[in-house]
């Protein structure tokens, strides 16, 4: 269960965006993207951006189990995390775990793409389906692969919003789309086998921090 939650962290890392447009990704064309991009597993690679109403994001007492944190860390606790160290440690995190399950994309048509993944030590290929609207790529999550991932979470289809500059491709988790998968949270709480008291300290914590989110975009650049 640990490692399927870590493969399917790391595809939503790049297979996620938001439906925010800019100037720039009005020039995609679709031809573009057909061919291998891969992933180079440097830090410089992970696309960031974070800002956030106030220094700290706090945590509801007993939300992070005793223990969990190791002590003596500057800025974190269980009651909080210091916004700057987001914005500083979490990339180089992101990157490190990234680079030991996500290898890259292969557009193999205008409709069929495969995710290449490291999965058990072993590499592995997701294969699934898209369309394109604009700047954004929908991507099928009706294929076995995705199935097996996501379980009872229900999602049909991850939109993937998408440049490509200087033959580099940006995919990136964006703030709108970051938001509506928050306002989804009490839906698959309802689900999870968790005590009552346990779900509505979750929930007040998620309508907090997404009502102070002023900035979320994250996700990897690739290149050919």
């Amino acid at each position: 269960m640990k490692n399927k939650l870590i493969y399917l962290i790391s595809v939503l890392f790049v297979a996620v965006a938001c439906f925010s447009c800019s100037d720039d990704d009005d020039d995609n064309n679709d031809k573009d993207l057909i061919g291998t991009w891969n992933y180079t597993k440097k830090t410089s690679d992970i696309h960031f951006k974070f800002e956030y109403n106030g220094d700290e994001i706090s945590f509801p007492e007993g939300l992070i189990p005793s223990g969990v944190i190791p002590e003596g860390i500057p800025g974190i606790s269980e009651t909080g995390i210091n916004v700057a160290i987001i914005k500083m440690a979490l990339p180089g995190i992101a990157n490190k775990y990234m680079s030991l399950y996500f290898r890259g994309i292969n557009f193999t048509s205008e409709t069929e793409m495969e995710i290449f993944m490291t999965m058990n030590d072993q590499p592995a290929t997701l294969k699934t389906t898209y369309t394109i609207q604009k700047d954004i790529i929908k991507v099928s999550t009706q294929s076995d692969g995705f199935k097996e991932l996501l379980g009872t979470i229900p999602v049909k289809s991850i939109d993937l919003n998408y440049k490509i500059v200087n033959n580099e491709l940006t995919v990136y988790l964006g703030t709108s789309y970051v938001k509506t998968l928050l306002a989804a949270v009490p839906l698959i709480l309802s689900s999870a086998e968790l005590p009552a008291e346990q779900q509505a300290m979750i929930k007040t914590f998620v309508e907090t921090f997404s009502s102070n989110l002023k900035t979320f975009e994250f996700g990897a650049k690739l290149s050919k």
